[in-house]
């Protein structure tokens, strides 16, 4: 598949299951949120960054984040995208998607969840750090639980879970106190039919994070 058609599926997909681009839609019990992110050349921003963000106290939120492919005048270095997603009492889902094109635009996604679960899918070739943090302590680590996938970059070192980032890093922070869920899209050439395997995080894995989760 080229990239022109892969974009083009992925934009497709996006608008069947959305209202739209940067759009937000609330209703008692959902705040539905769709939001797409064009790169930022790093000589370019000034002051504070730009940070897109979506809070609620009861609600429920499901978002689409998309990271665009910068202009062909553009060059990398780029600005990392901010994203905040925030909710006192409901649950969290969050979908990142990256356009071919776009594996030099980088992201940074902060998601607070006081009380419900929180559901981060990612890139399938997400590179970075994720940093967790909650007040259940050793049991709360229990409570996370990852795909295959990304139980797979995770071991070899692709995804780290530290809160020391490059600048050439992707960056999820999540605060919950309930269940995470971390996954990894599956890639637009493998199909989007493709199951997903879930594993607990392992002992070694929870050594990692025993000094990470405060």
């Amino acid at each position: 598949m080229s990239r022109i058609s892969q974009t083009l599926s992925l934009l497709s997909n996006l608008s069947s299951l959305s209202i739209g681009p940067n759009t937000t839609s609330e209703d008692e019990k959902v705040a539905i949120v769709t939001e797409q992110f064009l790169p930022r050349r790093q000589d370019a921003v000034f002051g504070d960054q730009f940070v897109f963000q979506t809070v609620t106290s009861q609600q429920r939120i499901n978002a689409k984040l998309l990271l665009l492919s910068p202009f062909p005048c553009d060059v990398s270095p780029f600005a990392k995208s901010v994203a905040y997603l925030s909710s006192l009492s409901g649950s969290i889902d969050a979908v990142v998607y990256r356009l071919p094109g776009a594996e030099s635009h980088f992201f940074r996604l902060y998601i607070f969840a006081r009380v419900a679960s929180v559901k981060v899918t990612l890139p399938p070739l997400f590179r970075g750090v994720v940093t967790i943090k909650n007040h259940g302590g050793p049991s709360q680590r229990k409570h996370i639980r990852c795909s295959r996938s990304f139980h797979d970059r995770m071991r070899r070192g692709f995804i780290r879970f530290d809160t020391g980032a490059l600048e050439n890093d992707d960056e999820v922070y999540i605060h919950a106190e309930g269940k995470i869920e971390l996954r990894l899209m599956a890639s637009l050439k493998n199909g989007s039919n493709e199951k997903v395997g879930w594993t607990r995080i392992d002992r070694h894995v929870r050594r990692m994070l025993k000094k990470h989760i405060t």
